[in-house]
């Protein structure tokens, strides 16, 4: 009787609650590296739980203590939302193309896409319109570079800033979780673009919008994780790279080694002060500071802000946890992305990138409720 209770208790947890997405997010990293587990040691892993322990406490403060977290005035969060977009599009574009009137002419693209997916994103054709944009993208990329990105190792990092990579990864995940068909063929072509993360986002955006109990929820995410562990393999063997890890060891070993990373930004007392998750591909200063190497190490969802911050970051967190809350109650597709996001995050690291998506959710989410009023 007393373990039918606790089945009874564990399917009642609403595994699409932000902070559950967060601890189950990174327990599923845990339990995925614990292969690799002992390399790590006991006191670095004890670290690195009572450090994500308490930014997942933090993040959880707003859900903890509802009445002092409401969110009456959209028009405020509207308007403080598109300042932090703007500031944020601006910047990141100035630092790219060292061009003011480019990247004023940035800015504005995006507040009009912002505006024309406000006014028509209920629309039926709106959502057909984004799917075909995606598969559009996708047929642009093979024709720009000359080959599938999953098949060429070269290709999948050239496109790794890449806009219509970033258009197709978008526009298919949106109108993939509408349709079984259009959510079969955005799968294929998340795939063959070779980055896990958009096939990950796609397929947990799907089960968060759909509301997907959670036994099929896990028997989906456990035949992902084969899924997955077949795609590193396919991925390492068209690039020049020689690993003795194969199929699920090599994720096991990607999991552990996000926890590694992790463990030496803790060690390392280094404080970056925003230079990684402010600054377009600020996240591979943590290569150059840790290991001599620029590359975008994962790094786990606050590894990158304890980095920039240390404990000061859990100021952050909470911040994020408003957010997060504010999504949570709003439009319930939107918030879909932004868990599949928040997801996919658990294992990558906040970054420049992840904020400009945030502050982009926050005002769609604030125009919409805004005319839902009126």
């Amino acid at each position: 009787m007393h373990l039918c209770n606790i089945i009874k208790k564990v399917k009642e947890v609403n595994i699409y609650h932000p902070v559950s997405i967060v601890i189950l997010g990174h327990l599923a990293l845990i339990i995925l590296a614990l292969p690799f587990i002992c390399k790590l040691g006991f006191i670095n892993l004890t670290k690195i739980i009572l450090i994500l322990s308490l930014f997942i406490f933090f993040f959880s403060l707003p859900f903890l203590f509802k009445e002092y977290f409401k969110f009456k005035n959209n028009r405020f969060i509207l308007l403080l939302s598109y300042t932090f977009l703007v500031a944020f599009s601006f910047y990141g574009a100035y630092k790219v193309t060292n061009s003011i009137a480019l990247s004023i002419a940035y800015v504005i693209f995006i507040l009009i896409i912002l505006e024309i997916f406000c006014k028509f994103y209920k629309n039926k054709y709106f959502t057909d319109f984004l799917f075909f944009l995606g598969i559009l993208s996708f047929l642009l990329i093979i024709i720009k570079y000359g080959g599938i990105p999953l098949f060429d190792y070269k290709i999948r990092m050239a496109i790794n800033l890449e806009p219509l990579r970033l258009i197709a990864m978008g526009s298919l995940i949106y109108g993939g979780i509408e349709k079984r068909s259009y959510f079969l063929i955005a799968f294929i072509l998340l795939s063959l673009l070779g980055y896990k993360a958009g096939i990950v986002m796609l397929i947990f955006s799907y089960l968060v919008y759909k509301r997907i109990d959670i036994k099929k929820a896990l028997i989906i995410f456990l035949s992902l994780i084969l899924f997955l562990s077949v795609i590193s393999q396919v991925i390492l063997l068209s690039s020049s790279q020689t690993w003795k890890y194969k199929f699920l060891t090599l994720l096991s070993y990607r999991a552990y080694f996000d926890l590694m990373v992790f463990s030496k930004i803790i060690n390392s007392n280094l404080i970056t002060y925003g230079s990684i998750i402010f600054i377009p591909n600020g996240e591979a200063k943590v290569g150059e500071l840790l290991f001599n190497y620029s590359h975008n190490f994962t790094t786990t969802l606050f590894g990158t802000v304890y980095m920039d911050f240390n404990l000061i970051g859990l100021l952050f967190s909470l911040f994020l946890g408003i957010v997060s809350k504010y999504l949570y109650e709003g439009d319930w597709k939107l918030y879909s992305i932004y868990a599949s996001l928040l997801l996919a995050y658990c294992d990558i690291g906040i970054n420049y990138g992840f904020l400009v998506v945030l502050f982009l959710l926050m005002c769609a989410n604030a125009k919409i409720k805004m005319r839902e009023l009126k």
